[in-house]
């Protein structure tokens, strides 16, 4: 059995120098700095020049498509680095191509020289080389581009088609193109490409729009089938490519459907809707503003805004819309005066105008919202009548109610004067009782007083009403004894129907009639105590306490001889509040009743 020798390094240089002169391609051998230490005679006779000649030179000058190449090797050692370009001869002016490979040879891990080889290609290989690129762009295409025989059997596609719908090559090829997968979805679409295939050999193009199936979806296309003639003009092939329009169709189908909502709100608005762009030219309107003008949409269109507007208002309303127009925004028209609008037959009619600002294709719009406000203006016309006449027949009202509060009140004044000149004449006992007599006259009397002095016919301040009558309860009876009122819990704020005042104003003044009579016998000062709000429950609370002898346990309400002990149970009936009575220490009376609302 032979034994393996290795060659020595004097071997490796022997046949080095035997194979250089005869190598077929170009080499040659730089330095780092890319000077020329060492090429082959080949590489010499392609750029016309001797060994001598060329050594020691920068192959960057004599080489310049190479010099990118050069530096990548330079600055990142690559295995090999592959570089096709193409010159032309100074002599004859034929294109020549070369491909050569740039081999880094490393010492200790650093670049110590560049090996470049250099081969020249022949038509055929660059042929081939051609078709290889072109099929890398074809491949790397998102776009359908496929060969298809005359008769429509599938020659070749590219690879974008095959990945979408999860198949491959070998699945399609020399089928008919028809019945390939991407169609199998739709007997229709198949029938289109069938029909497609049989016009495109008749010379025709045809492009439309149709449906494919992919692996998880139905892609819309934009398809293309043309004829490919030879140089003879013979029909050698044809050629389908398409194009996903998906999403395009989805966004058109979504703009279709957005403008036919758009439209049919602008249709059925209840208001008249005018577009106007920025030269004052109606560009649309919808049905309520061709009723509301008496137009038809042909002879509005158009037209200025002004033709709707009052003619002696034109000049003036050009000037606005021109105003309006350098600085838009959407706002109402004219609100503090009074609109109106011109019909075609010249008629004018009130409207309400709102004015929104529309940004259409940079071109700036106007949209006019016009409510025909004529049947606003006739109710408000008639509202204005009846409040004329309810403010009339209200001043009428409070005139007779005025009088007759004023009558009242002097009514009152004549019998408390009678009851004073039957006081002249009469006996202890009686004098009593015609002064208590005359002092719920006079409490009387002193309501439809407050009620004539406030103009007010419906209510009177409760607190200004109870001090005036304990003053005049004071004024009447309190002649030994000094009495002290302490308004200090009472509320300033309430009112009180008239309904409720009389008989509350009598109450008080029976249980202040009683106090300053019973409450402080032997003593020459006295305290009551006055105390009123509205509590939670919205219910009134009056209190009058006195810090005399408090009220015996035989007193009772409704019973004995005083009129006033029998009176007080019929008012609180008619305040239809409940009472609370305190005995000792001291007379308390606190009753609590809800306000009326509406008269009784």
């Amino acid at each position: 059995m032979a034994v393996f020798t290795p060659m020595t390094d004097q071997q490796k240089a022997a046949a080095f120098d035997l194979l250089w002169p005869h190598l077929p391609m170009g080499v040659t051998i730089l330095a780092p700095d890319f000077s020329v230490l060492l090429l082959n005679q080949t590489q010499a006779d392609w750029h016309h020049c001797s060994i001598a000649q060329l050594q020691g030179q920068s192959f960057i000058t004599i080489q310049p498509q190479l010099q990118t190449a050069l530096q990548q090797v330079q600055s990142h050692p690559h295995p090999q680095l592959d570089v096709s370009f193409n010159t032309t001869t100074g002599t004859t002016g034929q294109l020549q191509h070369w491909r050569c490979h740039c081999l880094p040879l490393l010492q200790h891990a650093e670049l110590s020289a560049i090996l470049v080889l250099t081969e020249q290609l022949s038509q055929s290989q660059q042929q081939q080389q051609g078709l290889q690129r072109l099929r890398q762009v074809l491949d790397n295409l998102f776009a359908f581009v496929g060969i298809l025989l005359p008769d429509g059997t599938l020659i070749d596609a590219n690879r974008s088609p095959l990945e979408a719908a999860g198949i491959s090559l070998s699945d399609v090829l020399q089928k008919k193109f028809y019945d390939c997968f991407w169609w199998q979805h739709d007997p229709n679409e198949r029938q289109r490409i069938a029909a497609a295939i049989t016009a495109a050999a008749q010379g025709e193009v045809c492009r439309f729009d149709v449906t494919a199936q992919m692996k998880d979806q139905i892609m819309t296309l934009d398809f293309m089938l043309a004829p490919l003639y030879d140089e003879q003009g013979e029909l050698q092939y044809l050629i389908p490519s398409a194009i996903d329009i998906s999403d395009r169709t989805r966004s058109e189908t979504e703009l279709r459907d957005s403008e036919l909502r758009f439209r049919r709100v602008f249709d059925s608005a209840a208001d008249g809707l005018i577009c106007v762009d920025q030269q004052g030219l109606i560009t649309l309107c919808n049905p309520r503003a061709l009723e509301m003008f008496g137009y038809s949409a042909e002879e509005l269109i158009g037209q200025p805004i002004e033709v709707l507007v009052p003619s002696e208002l034109t000049p003036q309303h050009q000037q606005h819309r021109q105003h309006y127009l350098r600085q838009p925004s959407s706002r109402r028209m004219a609100e503090r005066t009074e609109l109106y609008a011109r019909r075609k037959d010249g008629s004018l009619f009130p409207v309400g105008i709102g004015l929104t600002q529309l940004n259409m294709t940079g071109d700036a719009k106007v949209l006019a919202t016009v409510t025909d406000i004529t049947a606003q203006k006739l109710a408000q016309q008639k509202l204005q009548l009846i409040v004329d006449e309810k403010s009339q027949l209200l001043h009428e009202r409070t005139t007779l109610l005025n009088e007759v509060h004023h009558r009242v009140k002097n009514n009152l004044q004549i019998i408390s004067s009678l009851l004073n000149l039957q006081y002249r004449h009469a006996g202890p006992e009686v004098r009593q009782a015609l002064t208590e007599s005359q002092l719920r006259v006079k409490t009387m009397a002193l309501t439809h007083q407050l009620l004539y002095e406030k103009r007010d016919f419906s209510s009177i301040t409760l607190s200004a009403y109870l001090q005036q009558l304990c003053q005049l309860v004071r004024q009447s009876l309190s002649q030994q004894c000094q009495i002290q009122f302490d308004f200090s819990a009472v509320d300033q704020h309430l009112v009180l129907a008239l309904q409720q005042a009389i008989p509350c104003g009598l109450f008080v003044n029976e249980v202040l009639t009683n106090a300053l009579k019973h409450a402080f016998p032997g003593r020459s000062q006295g305290l009551i105590r006055l105390e009123l709000a509205q509590q939670q429950d919205s219910r009134i609370r009056l209190a009058i306490i006195d810090d005399g002898v408090g009220l015996p346990a035989s007193a009772q309400l409704g019973e004995g001889q005083s009129l006033g002990f029998q009176l007080i149970p019929t008012f609180i009936a008619q305040l239809r509040a409940e009472l609370e009575l305190q005995r000792q220490p001291g007379t308390g009376f606190v009753i609590r009743f809800k306000p009326l609302q509406e008269p009784l």
